[in-house]
């Protein structure tokens, strides 16, 4: 059965809380020797997928408990500020989800690697004129990826190539258990409020009244805001709950 909209706002502020504190912990989210997550750790190595999984988690809650404060505690959700929180959310925690959701353990190591590309793209990007002389040269650092690769018998084209927000956000919102509030669709709301799009507050307000974001969950009886302004913060906090009950599974148990 699907939470009500009451059960989700009661129970998330209590659940962000406690994963900034366990986010802020250095053994917390531990990977158990023997387990399916320390497999793709050894794989993966010198790259672990459990520290970019770590990485994306990590700031997806600042995002969300940032998203908290403004919506939950402060009752003061800034229109723009608020989606926008919520889409940087939505966009680390699918990216998380992208990465530990696939059965198969070349596809969870490739899509690490694949991570860890983009970063090497968009890094030389943001900083190839301001002469680092630390940084390793792009083509070294893809070529790192690209020896994991081979070991895997993985297309190193692939791993280059890297891997989009957009990509994440639609594999979370094909993937992700029923029901649900949805990723793709908030998000993509978010990121018009982010971008300051006029038709963003059109959609919000249709939203709002055509009762199409799932009634049973949102409830716009039940608070004094607007249940336009919790839907992307409770559809990021239902991603977040998809991927600890995942990662649970992937880091203590022995499965591929």
């Amino acid at each position: 059965m699907p939470k009500t909209h009451a059960a989700v706002t009661m129970s998330s502020p209590v659940l962000i809380e406690r994963m900034v504190k366990r986010c802020h912990t250095q053994d917390d989210f531990p990977v158990e020797r023997g387990s399916s997550l320390a497999a793709d750790d050894i794989a993966s190595n010198p790259y672990p997928t459990s520290r970019v999984l770590r990485m994306s988690l990590t700031a997806g809650i600042d995002h969300l408990h940032a998203a908290k404060v403004l919506v939950v505690d402060q009752k003061v959700p800034h229109t723009a500020a608020t989606w926008s929180l919520a889409r940087g959310a939505l966009e680390n925690l699918a990216t998380a989800f992208w990465i530990l959701r696939p059965d198969r353990r070349d596809d969870r190591i490739e899509r690490t690697l694949q991570w860890h590309a983009q970063d090497v793209i968009d890094s030389d990007d943001a900083t190839r004129h301001l002469d680092v002389p630390s940084m390793a040269s792009v083509d070294a650092r893809l070529g790192e990826l690209d020896a994991v690769a081979h070991r895997r018998l993985l297309a190193p084209e692939r791993v280059r190539r890297g891997y989009t927000g957009t990509e994440a956000i639609a594999y979370a919102d094909e993937n992700l258990p029923q029901p649900t509030l949805g990723v793709r669709r908030p998000w993509q709301l978010s990121s018009g409020f982010a971008h300051g799009r006029p038709w963003a507050p059109v959609g919000a307000s249709a939203l709002e009244t055509s009762g199409s974001a799932r009634p049973d969950l949102l409830d716009a009886g039940a608070t004094s805001m607007p249940s336009s302004v919790l839907f992307p913060y409770l559809a990021a906090v239902q991603l977040l709950e998809a991927f600890l009950r995942l990662y649970e599974v992937r880091a203590n148990r022995p499965l591929v």
